[in-house]
């Protein structure tokens, strides 16, 4: 590494036999054991966006009950209900600009002339090919959950085997891969589990999309061959080019997988929201026109309070829907965003801060 005055930085003093630090697959969104850490975890990923939409609905109902109870509503006055009402039905109106954007999103991946698509199709069969040259399996599975599956099977195997032809490699060496085979063999077992009979389109497919953390575990896979790369017999560089592969191979999947899921969650919001805002409108506008005639019926002071409550809930359910869905939405393109190949942009490597080595140089 040279520095600005052109002197060269001198490496840290690691000897061959130093063997790396222990490391723990970094996941920021693993749960910890704090309940809020599991609210939160299920608010924006887990939690199924038709409930938390639904007990949005519910706090707003709430909140507008208490509203009318301390008088900052008022039910009886039939100008403040519709006005009300104006107000929100002209804040919907842009939620058909929002579904005509979202389904113009969906589209373009979908239009194209028949070159690019026969093009698409010869990179998916080689693709597959080189899958299954990888991982032994032919065919591959057409089935993304059993497909994901068979790869992260491939990649565990691989790295037990990693393990056993380096039992007779120096301490050092036999530390380093025993400390990765470790760390990353639980989350393979956990992946594998979950995958075990799962159907693309549910969030458990996705789930384990987003924990996997394959670049994280690339760049350790490259460091085991940099800083061991004199003590690796032929069959432990071979281990490691081969796990190498896999791993390129679980990122292409993943974010393919991704891609696909996000385009689905994106088509259901578009006609979640369409299915909503058109019954909104009506009552909305049924509202405006009728609150002042419902008023000289002299209904019961509660009948008044409970159609208020409910216009305002119903005139805010598009908002509670597209904030559900477009809240998990930007959690997994965040989350996964930094997952670009070999780069490691959300956590640091253990020791990461004093090496100064590149990892390619002989």
């Amino acid at each position: 590494m040279t520095e600005r005055d052109g002197s060269r930085a001198a490496p840290p003093d690691r000897s061959d036999s130093e063997s790396d630090p222990p490391a723990s697959q970094p996941d920021p969104l693993v749960s910890a054991e704090s309940r809020t850490d599991d609210l939160l975890h299920w608010l924006y990923l887990d939690g199924d966006r038709r409930l938390l939409s639904g007990l949005l609905l519910v706090g707003v109902f709430g909140a507008s009950l208490l509203l009318i109870r301390a008088d900052l509503i008022t039910p009886a006055e039939a100008g403040n209900i519709t006005a009300i009402a104006a107000a929100l039905i002209g804040g919907m109106l842009p939620f058909i600009t929002v579904v005509l954007a979202i389904n113009q999103l969906i589209l373009s991946e979908e239009f194209g002339t028949t070159g690019s698509f026969f093009e698409r199709l010869e990179e998916t069969r080689e693709y597959r090919h080189t899958i299954e040259s990888h991982t032994g399996r032919r065919p591959s599975p057409v089935e993304p959950s059993d497909f994901l599956r068979v790869l992260i099977e491939a990649k565990r195997r691989t790295a037990r085997g990693l393990q056993n032809v380096c039992r007779d490699g120096p301490e050092a060496l036999r530390s380093a891969v025993d400390d990765f085979v470790s760390t990353t063999t639980a989350r393979d077992e956990d992946a594998i589990e979950t995958l075990e009979g799962a159907t693309f389109g549910t969030f458990t497919v996705i789930a384990v999309i987003v924990h996997y953390n394959d670049p994280w575990q690339l760049q350790m896979v490259r460091r085991l061959r940099s800083r061991h790369r004199h003590d690796l017999s032929a069959a432990a560089d071979n281990q490691l080019e081969r796990l190498g592969e896999l791993l390129r191979d679980i990122h292409v999947a993943r974010q393919y997988f991704k891609t696909v899921h996000m385009q689905q969650e994106l088509a259901d919001l578009s006609k979640i929201l369409l299915y909503v805002g058109f019954p909104t409108l009506l009552w909305g506008a049924f509202v405006i026109v009728s609150y002042g005639n419902l008023l000289a019926l002299e209904f019961h002071p509660y009948v008044y309070a409970a159609v208020v409550s409910t216009t305002i809930t119903a005139l805010f359910s598009p908002f509670a829907v597209l904030l559900a869905y477009v809240l998990r939405i930007a959690t997994i393109a965040r989350r996964t965003a930094a997952d670009f190949g070999p780069f490691v942009l959300q956590q640091q490597l253990p020791g990461e801060e004093i090496e100064t080595v590149e990892d390619d140089v002989e």
